[in-house]
């Protein structure tokens, strides 16, 4: 299952419940909102270790800053925390590319037949070169992905790609004589298959797209249509 999409529905639901909540004098939604708006982020990044293949650095970081965060507004920091975001933050984004630790999170084997990508706040690049490609899932919130899959193949039975766009966007390369398909639901999002049809014979490999756009955009395309002038 797509983290994102766990996420946006989990959120949807769970604001609901606020507000009902709210609605029959129980709570204040707005403050609950404002108290807790960081369990979000602490909530992607276990739903991006779920539908993983395990606990990565990404995930972790997603958990450590959201929970950073849920203690700073739930004043369990103390009511001066905010004074200390701002500096923290700078020493963590200084010690992290003194490190170099983004490459190395950032790597994904060449030959993957499943892969895992989410960015938050910033992109990332996945390839692979798997003649038995079968899944992909990929998250953008507030951010960019895009996976590169001009020297990959499909399973037989064709490859599936969960794709959820939260304000971000997501882009696909996929080489000439692929069959692409996307369905899912735009949310004032949308997205772009401009992949050459008339290349697609008989038996070509096919490629599905389950897509949630929410103020997002999602594209699928031939490489040759950005890196040729």
């Amino acid at each position: 299952m797509n983290a994102g999409r766990l996420l946006f529905g989990s959120v949807l639901a769970a604001l609901g419940v606020l507000f009902l909540l709210d609605s029959a004098g129980r709570l204040d939604a707005a403050q609950v909102v404002a108290d807790w708006w960081p369990a979000a982020i602490i909530a992607l990044g276990g739903f991006h270790a779920i539908s993983g293949r395990g606990v990565r650095g990404g995930a972790l970081a997603l958990i450590g800053i959201g929970a950073g965060l849920l203690g700073v507004t739930t004043g369990v920091f103390g009511s001066n925390a905010w004074n200390y975001v701002w500096p923290v933050a700078l020493v963590l984004v200084g010690v992290w590319l003194i490190l170099g630790w983004g490459r190395r999170l950032g790597s994904r084997p060449a030959d993957d037949a499943e892969i895992d990508g989410i960015a938050v706040l910033g992109s990332a690049l996945h390839a692979t070169r798997s003649k038995e490609f079968r899944r992909a899932s990929l998250t953008a919130v507030l951010g960019g992905v895009t996976l590169d899959l001009n020297e990959a193949l499909p399973v037989t039975a064709g490859a599936e790609i969960s794709v959820t766009a939260i304000l971000g966007s997501v882009v696909i390369l996929v080489p000439r004589g692929w069959v692409t398909e996307i369905r899912g639901l735009p949310l004032m999002g949308g997205w772009d298959d401009t992949t050459d049809r008339a290349a697609a014979g008989a038996g070509a490999p096919r490629l599905e797209i389950q897509a949630l756009v929410a103020l997002g955009g999602l594209e699928v395309k031939h490489a040759t249509r950005w890196r040729a002038r």
